[in-house]
């Protein structure tokens, strides 16, 4: 028998294929349900916040800012008027030209305004704070202001000792004397309340921009992380019916579908918000802010009417002046002087009221109006406002005339309260001006209320959907890790 030579055996390992190491299915279980709850943590959290500092910018706006520069604007509209009714105390004198038309009467409306303007000024103090420009802008006007009351209360200390005076008929002195304050109040302290007020304004679109840009923001982060929780839940739904050759899960189904309701749901939610902060700025604040400039503006037209009478000397730069600020109310186009605005005036309005769809060709504060008619009502008030400022610069060309030729009966006709003299058609207008002021602001309300409403739920909510969506992944993978013990 002849011997074979053996060889020597090959090792175990090289008899056998090698095979790539393969992750155990629990293991991957574990992997695929932190994942999918990582993502919803993800979504829930970036929703919750992103609707909270919608809903901060919504208080920050309706309940901070705007406050503010409403307070300018009334600073502004009293400032006026203070220097109005200082006009009209001096003009009427010590006569009694009806009811409410005294001195008393215009001596009230004077500490009123002055009592108004102290309380504005105040609060644009508080918020401006202890330094910075607009704390300086702030002490301006307080120093102005002071300055302008001190010669108001010596012109009308004087006017007391003035006795026996027909209406309108001012000694020189006096007369010199209001030029004095009502300079000072249109050279320093307007330019500086007017420097608050734009401070303020410019501040709340400011605001504004970066509040919505943030709301819009809102939108996308909840779609991207929302489409990142799908796909985490999705891809675990798939991997677990190939592995586990079962039909779907239906509690990671569950979980899929509320993810995709909630970030449907919060997307639109935060849209919406975006258009209730964009309504409530441009639609409904944007008019208020107009409307509230061309108050205070139709308050010192009117006073330029009394400062004709007090101070005559200067004639010439207070028709100027109201023609300037009659433009600034509404623009008929260049080139109008005081004796052709009202046809030009007319034109337009002849032209808008004959076909209200037409554009409107004038400008001015009531030109931005009328191009920003949005709500219920605000035509048909803003239409009464135009009707009724037409009446009252008819009523100024009347009072002009009458000043040419019948003083006290310029000084009656200015100053009575009766709905065919000039201060009743005034009045008249000022409460339509009005009417559309408070049409606009109540939408303001209503739109910065509405997006508070829209957001506030989505402070918890998310985080609420979250616990269950999780909740329903963890059950639902739970029996087929229970397969592996």
């Amino acid at each position: 028998m002849t011997a074979v030579e053996s060889r020597p055996a090959a090792p175990e390992a090289s008899r056998k294929r090698r095979r790539p190491t393969r992750r155990p299915t629990p293991w991957l279980l574990k992997a695929f349900t932190a994942l999918a709850i990582a993502a919803s943590v993800l979504f829930a959290v970036i929703a919750a916040v992103g609707a909270s500092n919608v809903r901060s910018g919504f208080t920050a706006i309706g309940t901070t800012e705007e406050p503010q520069v409403s307070a300018g604007n009334d600073l502004i509209y009293a400032l006026n008027d203070m220097d109005a009714n200082l006009a009209n105390i001096l003009m009427v004198g010590d006569k009694n030209l009806g009811p409410g038309v005294d001195r008393a009467a215009f001596t009230k409306l004077f500490e009123a305004d002055r009592a108004e303007a102290d309380h504005d000024l105040q609060l644009a103090a508080l918020h401006a704070g202890a330094s910075g420009t607009g704390a300086e802008q702030v002490a301006t006007a307080f120093n102005a202001l002071g300055d302008y009351e001190a010669l108001a209360a010596q012109v009308m200390y004087v006017d007391t000792t003035s006795a026996n005076r027909a209406a309108g008929q001012l000694p020189q002195a006096e007369s010199a004397q209001y030029a004095r304050a009502t300079d000072l109040m249109r050279a320093s302290v307007l330019p500086a309340a007017h420097a608050v007020a734009d401070s303020n304004g410019a501040a709340l679109e400011s605001s504004y921009q970066n509040r919505r840009g943030v709301a819009q923001q809102a939108v996308w982060w909840i779609v991207l992380t929302g489409v990142l929780a799908l796909a985490a839940l999705v891809g675990f739904e798939l991997w677990l019916t190939r592995r586990s050759r079962r039909t779907l899960n239906p509690a990671l189904v569950g979980a899929t579908v509320l993810t995709l309701v909630v970030m449907i749901w919060g997307a639109v939610s935060m849209g919406s918000a975006s258009e209730h902060l964009r309504a409530a700025k441009k639609d409904a604040y944007d008019s208020v802010a107009a409307l509230s400039a061309a108050k205070a503006e139709s308050t010192d037209v009117n006073a330029d009417e009394s400062r004709l009478v007090v101070d005559p000397s200067r004639a010439p730069q207070y028709q100027t002046s109201f023609l300037a600020k009659s433009r600034a109310l509404l623009d008929p186009g260049p080139n109008v002087t005081l004796d052709t605005y009202d046809a030009a005036v007319k034109a337009d309005l002849d032209a808008y009221f004959s076909n209200p769809s037409h554009p409107v060709d004038f400008g001015g504060y009531f030109g931005t109006e009328m191009k920003n008619i949005t709500f219920p009502g605000e035509r048909a008030a803003a239409e009464q406002m135009l009707r009724t400022y037409q009446t009252y610069e008819l009523d100024d060309r009347v009072f002009r005339q009458k000043l040419a030729t019948d003083l006290p009966e310029a000084v009656r006709f200015d100053t009575s309260p009766a709905a065919s003299d000039s201060d009743g058609a005034f009045t008249a207008y000022a409460a339509a001006v009005q009417k559309v002021i408070d049409i606009n602001a109540a939408a303001f309300t209503a739109d910065i209320n509405a997006g508070v409403d829209e957001v506030t739920l989505w402070q918890w909510l998310p985080l609420g959907a979250c616990v269950l969506a999780v909740g329903l992944a963890v059950a639902g993978v739970r029996p087929r890790l229970a397969e592996y013990r």
